[in-house]
């Protein structure tokens, strides 16, 4: 059940109108991907749309501004207006300069080397004339806290970098709504914190109103007015003010799947961690690496690496963007070869295994999920390894409808890989490498765009894996999924391991998760602040 409209938002004249959506990719009888779907949007407002993975909140965003159907094969139905005029009535393009739009990988927006121009490309589809460029884009440059970077070329930059590159190229269309479609979801802790503060003060410098795509909500709801929720089956459940939204309705947004503001919850900071203080200890290495050097382009990427890995440990990974997590994985899986040092797993060194055996004994879990897939269907992707095993038809299918299951793609297992959402990506990139019990599987940002529901399920399968002697280890900024479920923990900073062991040794170094532009997980903020206030209520007292 939606909120009751609040009666203050219906008298004010909306900036954005929209009047019984729906879209779907393909045409067919009963439900769409957007189901009769009908909101609005005012001026200077900052809106949260929630919903499970795959619910259609990209789909959204990018109806709002005309870009579907007309960019996709798209079927749809219903009126969206931008301020009191159907958005089919614009000139195409004239509704992209109000409307600005931030997706999850800046990357995908970028269309020059360097910064400036990249910058001034833009400004070049808007024709401001040339003698303005430099100062404007000297203006925007200082907005997002990179003055000093106009000259830089794009790749060199970390992802925060990148992420306020894109800001910045939709702010010189100086929009009066700006979308952000998980605009934070590959950023470590502490460059994802500064983007949501650079985004909250411009909104209220330039008075824009804000339409964010969200699964981690803790920082976002801060400065939020308003929040929309949608079902998996692409329907409006929700529609009002925060705290009326997560007080009425927070058992039906938990049953949808849907991540909730850990202030407001009973949060499980310790269930999963105790399990695996508890696990059984394995003395046999699964994996070492011994001066372990990797380069570039002649840049040093990793320098120095020493790591060994015991059968049934669960370890993570971090580091802020750019210290080399993700290659240092890639090494690991044979993916890349290192400049120097070495590798061994399973007590052979990592060069002397043969491509087929090798994958059978370990699973690797890319950041982009588009990059394993090689099938048409989803089907045809999870049945790929099996049929590389050997394993037999039935048993082949018992599997995959297992995983179809745990991993909520029933209702996509004849689509195409690359046709599906984002989240879904992500699902069956995880569930292609579950077929079997690897003796190391390795994650690159394995919950990034997912729903809380999914994100439990996963870690139940993988926490199953580890009780059965797998070793696993993620990459990831998620400081929480750390807290609950890893046993030890390595730092990368600037291409060396820094720190290794107990997370909770991590959270008490200060000035290492400070260096490294981490943070500490939400249950030690929580206890910190306590104590603070317990602190600060003494000194009045006494």
């Amino acid at each position: 059940m939606i909120n009751q409209p609040d009666l203050n938002r219906q008298q004010l004249e909306p900036l954005i109108r929209v009047e019984n959506l729906s879209f779907d990719y393909e045409k067919k009888a009963g439900s769409s991907l957007i189901d009769d779907v009908s909101f609005s949007l005012l001026q200077g407002e900052v809106t949260l749309l929630l919903g499970a993975s795959g619910s259609g909140k990209s789909t959204i965003s990018l109806c709002l501004n005309g870009l579907y159907p007309e960019a996709v094969e798209g079927y749809k139905k219903g009126d969206v207006f931008f301020r009191g005029r159907e958005i089919r009535q614009f000139e195409k393009g004239e509704l992209n300069q109000k409307i600005g739009i931030v997706f999850q990988d800046p990357e995908s927006q970028f269309c020059m080397m360097t910064v400036e121009n990249e910058l001034a490309f833009t400004m070049e589809n808007i024709r401001i004339p040339q003698k303005d460029m430099s100062s404007k884009i000297d203006r925007i440059l200082e907005a997002v806290g990179l003055k000093d970077f106009q000259k830089r070329p794009i790749h060199q930059l970390s992802g925060g970098q990148k992420q306020k590159v894109a800001l910045a190229s939709v702010l010189l269309l100086e929009p009066e709504l700006l979308i952000l479609d998980e605009p934070t979801a590959n950023l470590d802790p502490v460059s994802s914190m500064e983007f949501i503060k650079l985004v909250s003060e411009l909104q209220k410098e330039r008075g824009m109103s804000v339409f964010v795509i969200e699964h981690q909500l803790d920082d976002w709801v801060l400065f939020t007015d308003h929040v929309l929720a949608l079902s998996q089956e692409g329907k409006l459940i929700a529609d009002g003010r925060p705290d009326l939204v997560f007080k009425e309705q927070l058992a039906m947004l938990g049953a949808e799947g849907i991540h909730l503001p850990k202030d407001i919850t009973k949060f499980p900071a310790e269930k999963h961690k105790r399990l695996a203080d508890k696990a059984p200890r394995f003395l046999e290495r699964t994996i070492s690496i011994s001066h372990l050097s990797f380069k570039r382009k002649g840049n040093v990427i990793l320098d120095e690496i020493d790591l060994a890995l015991h059968k049934g440990e669960f370890v993570a990974i971090v580091g802020e963007n750019g210290a080399g997590k993700s290659t240092l994985l890639q090494l690991m899986a044979g993916i890349l070869t290192p400049y120097k040092g070495k590798i061994d797993f399973l007590n052979k060194s990592l060069k002397q295994w043969r491509e087929q055996e090798l994958r059978q004994k370990m699973g690797f879990v890319f950041q982009n999920p588009e990059h394993q897939f090689i099938t048409d269907t989803v089907y045809d992707e999870l049945a790929f390894g099996m049929k590389l095993n050997g394993t037999g038809e039935r048993k082949m299918k018992a599997r995959i409808d297992v995983l179809l299951d745990h991993f909520q793609l029933q209702n996509h297992q004849w689509s195409n890989p690359f046709s599906i959402s984002g989240g879904q990506k992500r699902r069956l990139s995880v569930a292609t490498m579950l077929d079997e019990t690897p003796e190391l599987l390795l994650f690159d940002e394995p919950t990034f765009g997912q729903d809380a529901k999914t994100t439990e399920e996963l870690m139940t399968i993988i926490l199953e894996l580890k009780e059965q002697g797998t070793t696993v280890v993620f990459v990831t900024h998620d400081m929480d999924l750390v807290d609950q479920y890893c046993e030890r923990t390595f730092v990368l900073d600037s291409g060396r391991i820094v720190f290794h062991g107990h997370p909770e040794k991590l959270w008490k170094n200060e000035e290492l998760l400070h260096t490294a532009r981490l943070r500490q997980p939400y249950r030690i903020r929580k206890q910190n602040l306590k104590q603070q206030k317990a602190g600060e209520t003494y000194d009045l007292v006494r």
